[in-house]
């Protein structure tokens, strides 16, 4: 196998697939007995020793999204014995008219009989916060009494919401009134409370010097959270094709990366302490943001591709790609069901294997137009199914709207950034800096409200199913290899 984990995350995914949407599964003395067999095929056969591996691997698939589907909350088991639980403030997510939702971490369950130490991850709706002057923040540690438990996910027609919860992690959604809510050690510190204070700082600076639309454009694209936007701001970046920028992705990795390049060779860092700090910030800005699926996944091919550099050892994108998502779905296959992850990984697999092709094509463009268009229509063409069935549109105007709008995102981020650092020595300079900021996004929104209102900018797709999205990418895959084929084969055998 010249790329192995192409083969093995392929092979894990068909297994996942056969167990959430057929309901099949191989369990128990089957599961082990399987694999004894195959394990005893692969040594002891050669000829069709890669087979037999996929074959396990597509065992091993649907065995572990088996048992991740049997693996409920263990509140279930205790919730008529008056528990109560303590746990700690992972991410403050949503405010809703009657409650505030947090993400909580659940660490000990607590009943009069028993103490048992658990680590569950569970939704938190808290009612009547306002009234009792709950104000919690990450890194807080709480002791809960009187718990409602909503939601156990212990069912078999899980709806998507559901299945997106527990491809986050969560096993359970609780309710709780504000009185039954105490506090332990508020005022210890911890990295989640400083990502936290960090941030607040930077959404508090933001807000103070740019317009308020402009304001909370930024803040989606740095902290890749749309809930900073309205609903008619996030239709203008979804029919232009442009909503990648509002979620923070490998895009927003490579700038980041390329800007503290360029400071830390200014200041005259060396190359290798420049690699490890770029690592450190890198991961400090992933915990920032709650580590989502399209960050973990960039900014760990920025890891093994450093790592290739140091042990100097030869980077393979599409292995490096395919081996990250071998090892989330081993260790969460309802991830399979996350939009970021079908987008991240999917786009990033149709650059790799794409580009390379259509930039042939572009050979008649401008030349600092070519990768930009042609990254863009690599990515389009891979996403085309998944837009359409998540979003029920494809837009046509993305190529364009691309061209206009992201050459703007590194000067833009170059300046918030240093912003945000003159801000902290003095913060009259972080205002002035924000002027030609506020003008940037400026920009950025007049071009997403032009180009959206063009005609055909985008087609509507109502109940799309799964045999289109397959004929799709049967021929998509049809169409790389004759291509690859015409690229790679025909001009060796002219030379011959």
């Amino acid at each position: 196998m010249g790329r192995p984990f192409s083969f093995l995350c392929v092979s894990v995914i068909i297994g996942i697939v056969i167990g959430f949407m057929f309901n099949i599964y191989i369990t128990g003395s089957l599961f082990i007995s399987l694999l004894l067999i195959l394990l005893f095929l692969v040594l002891f056969t050669k000829k069709y020793s890669n087979i037999y591996i996929c074959i396990a691997f597509i065992v091993l698939g649907n065995f572990i999204a088996y048992y991740n589907i049997k693996d409920h909350t263990i509140l279930t088991l205790y919730n008529d014995e008056n528990m109560a639980l303590q746990g700690v403030i992972k991410k403050i997510s949503k405010e809703h008219e009657r409650y505030e939702e947090y993400d909580i971490q659940m660490e000990y369950l607590i009943t009069p009989k028993i103490s048992i130490k658990i680590d569950e991850k569970s939704k938190l709706q808290i009612i009547n916060s306002q009234l009792h002057d709950v104000n919690l923040e990450p890194g807080d540690k709480l002791t809960l009494k009187n718990i409602e438990l909503v939601e156990d996910f212990n069912k078999e027609d899980l709806n998507g919401y559901e299945y997106y919860l527990r491809g986050q992690g969560f096993k359970s959604i609780l309710k709780i009134k504000a009185k039954d809510i105490d506090k332990i050690n508020h005022d210890n510190w911890n990295l989640r409370k400083s990502s936290y204070k960090t941030k607040k700082y930077i959404e508090n600076f933001l807000d103070d010097s740019l317009q308020e639309r402009n304001s909370n454009i930024l803040k989606s694209i740095i902290f890749g959270n749309q809930g900073y936007l309205d609903r008619d701001i996030l239709s203008l970046f979804s029919i232009t094709g442009t909503a990648h920028i509002i979620a923070v992705s490998g895009l927003h990795v490579g700038v980041l990366v390329l800007i503290l390049d360029m400071v830390l060779k200014s200041i005259g860092v060396g190359r290798n302490k420049k690699l490890i700090l770029t690592m450190i910030i890198l991961f400090f800005s992933a915990y920032m943001v709650d580590f989502p699926v399209s960050i973990i996944r960039a900014i760990c091919m920025y890891y093994l591709y450093i790592g290739g550099y140091f042990f100097e050892r030869r980077y393979d994108g599409i292995n490096s790609l395919m081996m990250m998502a071998f090892i989330i779905l081993l260790f969460n296959p309802f991830a399979i069901f996350s939009i970021s992850f079908q987008l991240s990984f999917v786009a990033t697999l149709s650059i790799l294997l794409l580009y390379p092709i259509i930039k042939d094509y572009l050979s008649i463009l401008p030349r600092f137009l070519q990768p930009l268009l042609g990254v863009t229509l690599a990515a389009q063409l891979g996403t085309i199914p998944i837009m359409a069935y998540h979003f029920n549109q494809i837009s046509l105007i993305s190529p364009i709207a691309n061209i206009i709008i992201v050459p703007t995102l590194t000067p833009l981020l170059f300046l918030c950034f240093l912003s945000i650092v003159a801000s902290l020595i003095f913060e009259g300079l972080g205002y002035i800096i924000n002027y030609i900021t506020n003008g940037l996004l400026t920009y950025i929104y007049l071009m997403i409200e032009k180009t959206s209102t063009w005609n055909y900018a985008n087609i509507e797709i109502i109940n799309i199913n799964y045999t289109y999205i397959f004929i799709y990418y049967f021929l998509l895959i049809i169409i790389y290899i004759l291509l690859w084929k015409k690229k790679h084969i025909k001009p060796a055998l002219e030379k011959e």
